[in-house]
């Protein structure tokens, strides 16, 4: 049994040409090769490259052979060009059946007569019974669909060129098997509400550079593309602000750091320069005056593009920098990237749509207005007087922990009634010369009074502290009179204490005065202005340009989608309106073309066997599959005009585009059945196996492959032609054929047959279509064909003597190649 299936060798393809209504096409073409370009684009899946597209099926009426000579020399021009014509209609004159052009006659060159598309049902030998067949029964569409099957084809030209002039009249009793046709509409209509629905738009991060661009802060884009430094002259008046207050606000920092040591008191660490207190002043008046610079910069917003906007730019110092990874195919590509997920998902399209459109807008880019609202409320007036007018350092009350310990240690010091007078006279002084020395050291001293104000009560309250202390330690000594060693032990620990405690208070007031200074949130207030300056020169100008292609290119897209849903809701209603017109009963799971005691030509069988359980969902699975490859066939070429134009790919629509797919379609499911793959599918996938639904009809299949040539079948022509053709069935050549999804069945029922053997060298198995059978190709007596006029006079008057491309060249008296 024939079998070929070479995974590596061209796509085969048999080209279906109908002279009858495409003459003009085919002449109007500049050469023949691009008819066949334009069929196979139509038939093969997306992104198949190499297809062997040699075969050429021709419909051709008999009356039309001659005149169409040139159309055959344009299909004969390619050198490997094989032709099956297929020419329709009753003998041209008695009893000769037509007139062709020498071009028919060749061994590369088969035809097929159909003299009555309805048929008639015989045997040969036998008379023909008498056939009730409707007006409307037309066997030429079952007889084509065997015929595109390439492993057809290729017997059929074989056996008919071993018949006499290559010509024969083909008659058939094929079985058409499929999926009933009202589970696969349904399943259409079930897919198209499914992808046109508004449950779409999955809640997932953007690719990029969608999603930097959507953050709206720009932040990742600056990092990825080199940071700020790229936005702001670092020699620029902005840059320069920028970095006076920086430096200021981070020296004062520094000191304040090493004030906060107890020695800092004594010692001359951070006292070099000017009072702290004029340097964080002077910090404070360039941040202001760089707030402003930098409300004025980014309250522009569009007008920075202007040339009074650049000649400003050029005077703060702003630079705007090219962003990388942003450009018009990066934001299509990201674009292309979430639709095709959307498809395969699949989500809802005009659910998707709407996130697109939300998308946009939060892409648009922001108004200069809301950027200046954003200064102000990071660095305010009153925030600023904080350090406009910086804290003075801290001369008030004595500390809790202090005045505790400047108790204790004067109480220390006056215990020992031996030098207990001369205790609390050392304990009171240094009580007192503590809050003095930190009045007279501190940092911002300079320029104002030794000894102001403020700082009495301080030296009062530690000086009453202290007599306090020295009353009560003097008491006590007097009245407990401590043993030997434990007064002076507590004088020299007394005074260790007094001597200790200025630093210690000291650093406390210096922490104190740095926390009030709160001189981090400056720096922060710095560091958030120069951000807002680096979101508005990449959000608002670098990046510009790739917001308003984002925004252009999600809302065209966003429009196209929900065309899509709109053209597949009404492609929907369509096959609904068609079920609700329709008062027949239900399509059958098979039909069958011929005798064996099923039906009658031109009408369906009924069902042999219940669809298969659970088919329902692969086969939704799979329809839906189909129709999402039909939206990347359709959105295939939009994408570059999305990418180039998107006003253009608005203009073309995606109707124009997708109505054709869901037509093909529609016609493929009609000839082929959903088990093929449509000729737009993308990629091969599981689809409802033909075998796994035969059933019982593997025995009906085998019935009809074992039928012998004078078995009765439908004859392609007329009760009163069938005296033209050649009634020995021994000169009958027969093709039987079967899908390959069918083969284990019908081979182990072929077998219970015992026939196997006998049809072995006839039976080819298809790779694709719905059809089984046998084709019995009749010849015709001889002088049914007129030799005579094989030729016609050329345009220009003279003869054409026919030749291989035209004529008798290379064939003997018979007819047959030599």
């Amino acid at each position: 049994m024939t079998d070929t299936t070479d995974q590596g060798a061209p796509r085969p393809l048999v080209i279906v040409v109908d002279l009858r209504t495409e003459y003009d096409t085919v002449m109007a073409a500049r050469q023949f090769a691009d008819v066949q370009t334009a069929y196979a684009r139509t038939r093969v899946p997306a992104g198949t490259r190499n297809v062997d597209a040699d075969r050429i099926l021709v419909v051709d009426a008999v009356d039309d052979l001659v005149a169409h000579r040139q159309a055959y020399e344009r299909i004969f021009a390619g050198m490997y060009s094989k032709v099956v014509c297929v020419a329709v209609g009753s003998p041209v004159d008695g009893s000769i059946v037509l007139r062709r052009p020498g071009q028919l006659v060749g061994s590369d060159a088969a035809t097929l007569w159909v003299g009555d598309v309805r048929g008639t049902e015989w045997a040969p030998g036998r008379a023909p019974g008498v056939t009730l067949t409707p007006d409307d029964a037309d066997a030429l569409g079952p007889l084509l669909d065997v015929l595109t099957q390439p492993e057809v084809f290729d017997q059929v030209l074989v056996g008919v060129t071993e018949l006499p002039r290559s010509i024969a009249a083909p008659g058939m009793s094929v079985f058409v098997h499929r999926i009933r046709d009202d589970a696969v509409q349904r399943a259409r209509i079930r897919a198209a509400q499914k992808l046109a629905g508004a449950d779409g738009g999955m809640n997932e991060p953007w690719p990029e550079p969608l999603a930097a661009l959507a953050d709206g802060t720009g932040t990742a884009l600056a990092a990825t593309a080199g940071g700020s430094g790229e936005c702001v002259r670092p020699d620029g008046m902005l840059g320069g602000m920028w970095g006076h207050a920086n430096h200021g606000f981070t020296r004062a920092r520094e000191r304040l750091a090493l004030f906060a040591s107890p020695l800092a008191l004594y010692g001359s660490a951070g006292r070099a320069g000017r009072p702290i207190g004029d340097e964080i002043a002077d910090a404070a008046r360039v941040l202001r005056d760089y707030r402003d610079q930098v409300r004025e910069t980014v309250g522009r917003g569009a007008g920075g593009f202007d040339a009074d906007g650049k000649a400003w730019r050029e005077h703060v110092g702003v630079v705007i920098p090219e962003p990388q990874g942003l450009a018009t195919a990066s934001v299509a590509g990201a674009l292309y990237e979430r639709t095709t997920a959307a498809f395969e998902r699949p989500e809802g399209l005009r659910g998707f749509a709407e996130r697109l459109r939300e998308l946009a807008e939060r892409i648009a880019p922001g108004a200069g207005t809301s950027r200046a609202d954003e200064v102000d409320r990071t660095c305010s007036d009153g925030f600023l007087a904080r350090y406009t007018r910086p804290a003075d350092f801290p001369l008030g009350p004595v500390d809790i922990k202090i005045a505790g310990s400047l108790l204790l240690g004067s109480f220390l010091a006056a215990l020992w009634p031996a030098f207990g007078v001369v205790g609390a006279g050392l304990a009171v002084l240094l009580a007192i010369l503590g809050p003095t020395l930190i009045t007279l050291r501190r940092p911002d001293r300079k320029g104002r009074a030794a000894l102001p104000a403020e700082a009495l009560p301080m030296i009062v309250v530690a000086g009453l502290i202290a007599v306090v202390g020295v009353v009560g330690g003097w008491l006590t000594g007097r009245a407990w009179d401590p043993p030997v060693g434990v007064g002076p032990l507590a004088l020299v620990l007394g005074l260790a204490v007094l001597l200790l405690l200025p630093g210690v208070d000291w650093m406390l007031r210096v922490r104190h005065w740095e926390h009030t200074l709160a001189l981090g949130g400056a720096l922060q207030a710095l560091v958030a202005l120069h951000a807002v300056l680096v979101r508005t020169i990449w959000n608002d100008w670098a990046l510009a340009g790739p917001r308003r292609e984002a925004v252009d290119r999600a809302t065209v897209l966003a429009a196209l989608l929900e065309e899509t849903a709109k053209t597949l809701t009404e492609d929907a209603a369509g096959i609904e309106n068609r079920f609700a017109g329709d008062v027949s009963e239900p399509d059958p799971v098979t039909a069958t073309f011929g005798t064996g005691g099923y039906s009658t030509p031109g009408r369906p069988a009924p069902p042999s066997t219940p669809p298969p359980q659970g088919a329902g969902a692969s086969l939704y699975d799979t329809v839906l599959s189909d129709v999402v490859d039909g939206l990347h066939a359709a959105f295939e070429p939009l994408w570059p005009l999305l990418e180039r134009d998107p006003a253009e790919a608005s203009r073309h629509g995606v109707e124009s585009e997708l109505r054709p797919i869901l037509h093909a379609y529609a016609d493929h499911l009609a000839h082929n059945g959903v088990q093929a793959a449509p000729p737009f599918a993308r990629r091969r996938q599981d689809r409802p196996h033909v075998g796994d639904a035969v059933g019982g009809d593997a025995e009906r299949i085998a019935e009809l492959l074992a039928h012998p040539p004078d078995r009765p079948m439908l004859q392609l022509c007329a009760a009163d032609q069938l005296i033209l053709l050649d009634h020995a069935p021994t000169n009958a050549r027969s093709v039987r054929f079967a899908p390959r999804g069918v083969r284990p069945a019908v081979r182990e029922a072929l077998r219970e047959r015992r026939a196997d053997h006998v049809i072995d060298h006839e039976l080819v198995w298809t790779g694709g279509g719905r059809l089984a059978g046998v084709l019995r190709l009749m010849p015709l007596l001889p002088g049914s064909v007129d030799d005579a006029r094989m030729w016609e006079e050329s345009a220009g008057g003279e003869a054409a003597e026919p030749d291989r491309f035209g004529g008798f060249g290379g064939y003997e008296d018979g007819g047959r190649a030599s």
